[in-house]
C-alpha cells in the first residue's frame, strides 16, 4: 500500500478511485480492489487525523495529570447527580390533574 502522508493526498486518490469504479469497463475485481485500497485510504486518513490532534493537544494525548480516573469520574458524576436533585425543587404537578381532597378528619 502506497503511503499518504497528508489529508489532501488521501483524497486526491480517491477521488481518482472514485472516477475508475465509475467506468463502465471496470471489472469486478477492479472494483473490488479499489474498494479495498479506499477503505485503507480511510484508515490512512483517520491515522493521520488522530496525529493531528495528538500535536495539537500533547497533553490531552499523554493524559492530564490530575485528572480522574474512570472509576473516579463515575463516583464524581454520581455526587453531582445527587447534590443536583436535592437542590431540585419539587416537580408541579400536571396543569390538568385534578386537585387533591382534603381527607376527612376523625
Amino acid at each position: 500500500m502506497e503511503e499518504h502522508g497528508t489529508f489532501e493526498a488521501v483524497r486526491t486518490r480517491l477521488d481518482e478511485i472514485v472516477d475508475a469504479v465509475s467506468a463502465e469497463d471496470v471489472t469486478l475485481d477492479e472494483a473490488l480492489a479499489l474498494y479495498e485500497e479506499a477503505v485503507n485510504l480511510g484508515l490512512s486518513a483517520c491515522d493521520l487525523s488522530e496525529k493531528d490532534v495528538e500535536a495539537a493537544f500533547p497533553e490531552e494525548a499523554a493524559g492530564e495529570e490530575g485528572a480522574p480516573a474512570p472509576a473516579d469520574a463515575e463516583a464524581a458524576g454520581a455526587d453531582v447527580a445527587d447534590a443536583a436533585s436535592a437542590d431540585a425543587e419539587p416537580a408541579d404537578p400536571a396543569p390538568d390533574a385534578p386537585a387533591a381532597e382534603p381527607r376527612p378528619q376523625d
